[in-house]
């Protein structure tokens, strides 16, 4: 077993999206840990989903974190970090495709990055 990495970025999304709805329709799959909480495997990396603000299926602000890299993912010591927001930025970016909507990271510092 190999070291947690522990990388998050926050996305406040412009609509309200049904994440588990999401997650089935992208062929994700994931364990529900509680109403606000899951884990989700993708491309082999364990990511750790919880809503800022109500439920999964009522989400518009989610913070996404990587506690794990793929096996395959050629864990270079330093680049792990760089690998792991690589990793949130295809997942929010396949989110907001398959939920047809937009979302804006928010930095630590309250600052926002708006993507599509």
């Amino acid at each position: 077993m190999t070291d947690p990495v522990s990388v998050s970025h926050t996305y406040a999304l412009s609509d309200t999206v049904d994440l588990v709805a999401t997650l089935e329709t992208m062929s994700v799959q994931y364990l529900d840990v509680d109403e606000q909480r899951t884990l989700v495997i993708f491309t082999g990396a364990i990511l750790n989903l919880e809503s800022d603000n109500g439920s999964l299926t009522d989400l518009t602000c989610v913070e996404i974190t990587v506690y794990n890299l793929p096996l395959n993912s050629n864990r270079d010591k330093g680049k792990e970090d760089e690998t792991a927001a690589t990793l949130i930025t295809d997942f929010v970016d396949r989110l907001g495709t398959t939920a047809e909507t937009d979302y804006e990271r928010i930095d630590p510092n309250g600052s926002t990055d708006t993507a599509n």
